[in-house]
Protein backbone atom coordinates (compact mmCIF):
# COMPACT_ATOMS: atom_id res chain seq x y z
CA UNK A 1 0.00 0.00 0.00
CA UNK A 2 1.74 3.67 -0.93
CA UNK A 3 1.78 6.13 1.52
CA UNK A 4 -0.91 8.30 -0.29
CA UNK A 5 -3.50 4.70 0.15
CA UNK A 6 -2.71 5.22 4.20
CA UNK A 7 -3.13 8.71 4.35
CA UNK A 8 -6.77 8.23 2.46
CA UNK A 9 -7.44 5.64 4.87
CA UNK A 10 -6.70 7.31 7.82
CA UNK A 11 -8.36 10.13 6.84
CA UNK A 12 -11.42 8.33 6.07
CA UNK A 13 -10.94 6.84 9.69
CA UNK A 14 -10.76 9.78 11.19
CA UNK A 15 -14.11 10.96 9.49
CA UNK A 16 -15.74 7.44 11.26
CA UNK A 17 -14.46 8.05 14.43
CA UNK A 18 -15.42 12.06 14.47
CA UNK A 19 -19.35 10.46 13.61
CA UNK A 20 -18.82 7.91 16.76
CA UNK A 21 -17.65 4.52 15.28
CA UNK A 22 -15.87 2.49 17.43
CA UNK A 23 -11.88 1.84 16.41
CA UNK A 24 -13.00 -1.78 16.08
CA UNK A 25 -15.64 -0.96 13.91
CA UNK A 26 -13.69 1.66 11.72
CA UNK A 27 -10.78 -1.18 11.31
CA UNK A 28 -13.40 -3.79 9.73
CA UNK A 29 -14.70 -0.50 7.49
CA UNK A 30 -11.63 0.31 6.28
CA UNK A 31 -9.74 -3.09 6.17
CA UNK A 32 -6.71 -1.98 8.82
CA UNK A 33 -6.12 -3.61 11.58
CA UNK A 34 -7.27 -2.31 15.27
CA UNK A 35 -4.07 -1.84 16.52
CA UNK A 36 -3.31 0.46 13.52
CA UNK A 37 -6.43 2.40 14.18
CA UNK A 38 -5.81 2.61 18.13
CA UNK A 39 -2.11 3.81 16.81
CA UNK A 40 -3.66 6.71 14.64
CA UNK A 41 -6.16 7.96 17.18
CA UNK A 42 -3.40 8.15 19.77
CA UNK A 43 -0.92 9.81 18.04
CA UNK A 44 -3.09 12.51 16.70
CA UNK A 45 -5.05 12.99 19.29
CA UNK A 46 -8.77 11.81 17.85
CA UNK A 47 -10.97 11.24 21.02
CA UNK A 48 -9.76 15.30 22.44
CA UNK A 49 -11.14 16.14 19.17
CA UNK A 50 -14.19 14.28 19.20
CA UNK A 51 -15.00 16.00 22.97
CA UNK A 52 -14.17 19.04 21.62
CA UNK A 53 -16.57 18.83 19.23
CA UNK A 54 -19.39 17.10 21.07
CA UNK A 55 -19.09 20.44 23.42
CA UNK A 56 -20.83 22.59 20.76
CA UNK A 57 -22.39 26.21 21.30
CA UNK A 58 -25.63 24.99 21.52
CA UNK A 59 -24.61 22.22 24.70
CA UNK A 60 -23.43 25.44 26.14
CA UNK A 61 -26.32 27.31 26.16
CA UNK A 62 -28.66 24.52 27.42
CA UNK A 63 -25.71 24.05 30.42
CA UNK A 64 -25.93 27.74 31.35
CA UNK A 65 -29.91 27.44 31.06
CA UNK A 66 -30.20 24.24 33.09
CA UNK A 67 -27.65 26.30 35.51
CA UNK A 68 -30.44 29.21 35.83
CA UNK A 69 -32.94 26.77 36.49
CA UNK A 70 -31.32 25.40 39.57
CA UNK A 71 -30.43 28.91 40.86
CA UNK A 72 -34.54 29.88 40.20
CA UNK A 73 -35.21 26.60 42.18
CA UNK A 74 -32.97 27.37 44.80
CA UNK A 75 -34.50 31.01 45.25
CA UNK A 76 -37.83 29.82 45.53
CA UNK A 77 -37.07 27.62 48.21
CA UNK A 78 -35.33 29.99 50.22
CA UNK A 79 -38.34 32.67 49.23
CA UNK A 80 -40.57 29.60 50.31
CA UNK A 81 -39.05 28.93 53.50
CA UNK A 82 -38.23 32.39 54.84
CA UNK A 83 -34.52 31.97 55.00
CA UNK A 84 -33.36 34.71 52.12
CA UNK A 85 -33.31 38.14 52.88
CA UNK A 86 -34.34 40.87 50.00
CA UNK A 87 -30.85 41.69 49.13
CA UNK A 88 -29.53 38.34 48.56
CA UNK A 89 -32.43 38.09 46.12
CA UNK A 90 -32.39 40.66 44.21
CA UNK A 91 -28.46 39.85 43.97
CA UNK A 92 -29.32 35.96 42.69
CA UNK A 93 -31.84 37.36 40.74
CA UNK A 94 -29.51 39.78 38.87
CA UNK A 95 -27.12 37.15 38.26
CA UNK A 96 -29.76 34.40 36.82
CA UNK A 97 -31.04 37.02 34.27
CA UNK A 98 -27.63 37.54 33.70
CA UNK A 99 -27.16 34.17 32.90
CA UNK A 100 -30.21 33.93 30.90
CA UNK A 101 -29.32 36.69 28.61
CA UNK A 102 -25.54 35.13 28.09
CA UNK A 103 -26.89 31.43 27.22
CA UNK A 104 -29.51 33.32 24.70
CA UNK A 105 -26.99 35.84 23.02
CA UNK A 106 -25.03 32.13 22.84
CA UNK A 107 -27.53 30.03 21.30
CA UNK A 108 -28.80 32.85 18.97
CA UNK A 109 -24.87 33.70 17.45
CA UNK A 110 -22.95 32.69 14.61
CA UNK A 111 -20.06 31.50 16.11
CA UNK A 112 -16.67 29.79 15.02
CA UNK A 113 -17.98 26.89 17.40
CA UNK A 114 -21.08 27.00 15.60
CA UNK A 115 -19.55 26.91 11.78
CA UNK A 116 -17.41 24.01 13.06
CA UNK A 117 -20.27 21.84 14.13
CA UNK A 118 -21.95 22.73 10.54
CA UNK A 119 -19.08 21.11 8.88
CA UNK A 120 -18.66 18.24 11.38
CA UNK A 121 -22.33 17.60 10.63
CA UNK A 122 -21.89 17.69 6.95
CA UNK A 123 -18.71 15.29 6.93
CA UNK A 124 -20.40 12.87 8.41
CA UNK A 125 -23.75 13.28 6.69
CA UNK A 126 -21.04 12.96 3.41
CA UNK A 127 -19.53 9.66 5.13
CA UNK A 128 -23.29 8.05 5.64
CA UNK A 129 -23.85 8.98 2.28
CA UNK A 130 -20.59 7.43 0.82
CA UNK A 131 -21.51 4.40 2.18
CA UNK A 132 -24.42 4.13 -0.56
CA UNK A 133 -23.22 6.99 -3.29
CA UNK A 134 -20.50 5.53 -5.46
CA UNK A 135 -19.91 8.95 -6.37
CA UNK A 136 -18.52 9.36 -3.18
CA UNK A 137 -15.13 7.64 -3.02
CA UNK A 138 -12.87 7.68 0.02
CA UNK A 139 -10.82 9.69 -2.55
CA UNK A 140 -13.30 12.03 -2.73
CA UNK A 141 -14.54 12.09 0.11
CA UNK A 142 -10.85 12.83 1.82
CA UNK A 143 -10.20 15.52 -0.11
CA UNK A 144 -13.55 16.92 0.71
CA UNK A 145 -12.60 16.78 4.42
CA UNK A 146 -9.20 18.07 4.01
CA UNK A 147 -10.49 20.91 2.80
CA UNK A 148 -12.78 21.28 5.67
CA UNK A 149 -10.20 20.87 8.15
CA UNK A 150 -7.62 23.49 5.94
CA UNK A 151 -11.31 25.85 6.45
CA UNK A 152 -11.74 25.47 9.99
CA UNK A 153 -8.02 25.91 10.51
CA UNK A 154 -8.06 29.23 8.47
CA UNK A 155 -10.98 30.84 10.67
CA UNK A 156 -9.14 29.87 13.43
CA UNK A 157 -5.90 31.44 12.72
CA UNK A 158 -7.64 34.94 11.48
CA UNK A 159 -9.36 34.63 14.92
CA UNK A 160 -6.55 34.30 17.09
CA UNK A 161 -4.93 37.17 14.72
Amino acid sequence: MTKKEIEIRKGYAFRLFMSGESQKAIAKTIGSSEVTVSRWANKEGWEQQRQDQNTSTLTLANMMMQAAKKMSELIISNIESGNADIDSITKCSDNLCKIMKAAERIANTVTRATVIDVIIALDRWIVERSKTDSNLTPELVDTITNLHRGYIEHITENELN
